[in-house]
């Protein structure tokens, strides 16, 4: 009985990601594994180390190659992980990468993407189609500089914010156009404290939430920077983190995190309060290891990026 449920439930959600008529619920206790795609390699389709992951609109999959040895170091996938297109390759110019990271998505579908092995030209701008429009922030300490650009997240009015994962340690929020608006954190493992922030996601409040990494937590700001909380511990039981990379948050401004030193996702309400767990139960091929890059589409389908084995998870809600 569980197992055809189980099989039926699948191939709905499947479906539901090819045909988009659902809205995802404010929250499920269990996720199932519909599919994974990409294979460790260096032609399209495959990936080297699969990194960022970016979603567009139209429910596209944008995901960063961070070892730089594939033909195009950014892919771009239908729902269902067919290749559409490549785009960037290695350099050091403005339009190239050389460890492309963290990967956002506006809502007018343009593309950020930070270099983290190229602060010079610390973030690269994309139309969808892989046109190249610009680069902003450049290698330095202070103000609109980086060291170790690493997660891109952007909010409803098109601003983009970018942690940086080197000695400045903080949050950086620019327009649309690159001007730089505020600064958020400093070193340290106090309140409002980073030690190596490595993602950073906007809910549709206004709110910012970065992971904290080597602090084992995230942290939650309001729109104006300041400090309004923190959620998560090292270890390995409910809640707690052991390396949380990635922040996502989907359409219920729920908070889901990768948590890759316990290969896992982990779900969080917009509280920090601890709501269920995935990726790390199931059969052999549905287990998640080293989850880095994770991003939610418009029907609450999810999708991971596994840093060990170079392919892409996709996950389903089951209401």
């Amino acid at each position: 009985m569980r197992l055809s449920r189980s099989i039926f439930l699948c191939i709905l959600a499947f479906s539901l990601i090819l045909f988009p008529t659902y809205h995802s619920p404010a929250y499920a206790l269990e996720f199932v594994h519909l599919t994974m795609w990409g294979e460790r390699g260096v032609s399209q389709g495959q990936f080297s180390q699969a990194s960022g992951i970016g979603i567009d609109s139209e429910d596209n999959v944008y995901v960063s190659d961070f070892a730089g040895y594939t033909t195009h170091m950014i892919q771009k996938f239908t729902p269902n992980g067919t290749f559409i297109l490549g785009f960037g390759t290695f350099g050091n110019g403005p339009q190239y990468f050389t460890n492309p990271s963290g990967i956002a998505v506006s809502a007018n579908d343009t593309v950020y993407i930070a270099d983290f092995g190229n602060p010079t030209y610390a973030i690269k701008e994309f139309m969808p189609n892989g046109t190249f429009i610009r680069s902003f922030g450049s290698f330095g300490l202070g103000p609109g500089l980086f060291i170790s650009p690493g997660g891109v997240g952007v909010d409803k009015e098109n601003n983009v914010y970018v942690t940086d994962f080197g000695e400045n340690t903080n949050v950086q929020k620019f327009d649309a156009s690159g001007n730089l608006l505020m600064s958020i954190g400093s070193p340290g493992r106090g309140d409002g404290q980073f030690n190596n922030p490595s993602d950073v996601a906007v809910d549709s409040n206004g709110n910012i939430f970065v992971t904290d990494s080597s602090n084992n937590r995230v942290q939650k700001f309001d729109a104006s920077g300041n400090f309004l909380m923190k959620f998560g511990a090292f270890g390995s039981g409910n809640g707690q983190f052991s390396s949380p990379i990635d922040v996502a948050i989907d359409s219920s401004n729920n908070v889901y995190v990768s948590d890759s030193g316990n290969d896992r996702i982990q779900v969080f309400d917009n509280n920090g309060n601890y709501l269920t767990q995935f990726g790390n139960n199931g059969a052999a091929h549905e287990l998640i290891e080293n989850p880095v890059g994770i991003a939610i589409n418009s029907q609450g389908a999810v999708y991971v990026a596994d840093g060990r084995d170079a392919d892409i998870h996709v996950f389903y809600p089951i209401p």
